[in-house]
């Protein structure tokens, strides 16, 4: 299920990439977000690894790794996520630091909601942010999405963002 846009090569999470993507999912600046500031262990990762692996198989979906075309180094990840009991997964993406600020996430965030419409033809697309977050508050809405609501969950406010599939 390898996707690729001008810039990136989108990649399902593998065994083979694990300590790499372990290494994103605990760098300060992506965790601060992402998980609530929390250093996830290693059968945390895996475990998340496992579960876009199967979600794969079954769903189509999951999380893919984003590496710039030329470059073997994993630079973030991006994907199709459920977290709380939506009928579909949400976007989902975190970058480095070093690779913020220009257009990746865009890019890799518009690849994925062209293959959530048309592959596998759902009619909506939401993400979520921590509502401090104001890089991802920026993404959402230069990939076409609008704010819906704002919530507090686990004690963090969070916005939620959606985009609609276009009519045909």
């Amino acid at each position: 299920m390898k996707l690729t846009t001008t810039r990136l090569i989108l990649e399902p999470f593998t065994e083979n990439t694990f300590d790499e993507v372990y290494d994103i999912f605990t760098d300060r600046f992506v965790r601060r977000y992402l998980c609530d500031n929390r250093i996830l262990d290693k059968e945390e990762v895996l475990s998340f690894l496992e579960t876009s692996q199967k979600s794969f198989q079954d769903k189509e979906y999951g999380l893919w790794s984003l590496q710039v075309k030329g470059n073997e180094k994993l630079i973030g990840f991006t994907g199709l996520w459920n977290f709380f009991d939506e009928s579909y997964p949400q976007l989902m993406y975190a970058l480095l630091p070093n690779y913020t600020g220009k257009g990746y996430a865009k890019e890799a965030s518009l690849k994925i909601i062209e293959y959530a419409f048309y592959k596998l033809d759902f009619p909506y697309l939401d993400a979520s942010c921590d509502t401090p977050n104001k890089a991802s508050h920026k993404t959402a809405l230069a990939i076409g999405m609008k704010k819906e609501e704002e919530k507090t969950i686990n004690d963090l406010p969070t916005t939620f963002y959606r985009i609609h599939r276009p009519a045909r």
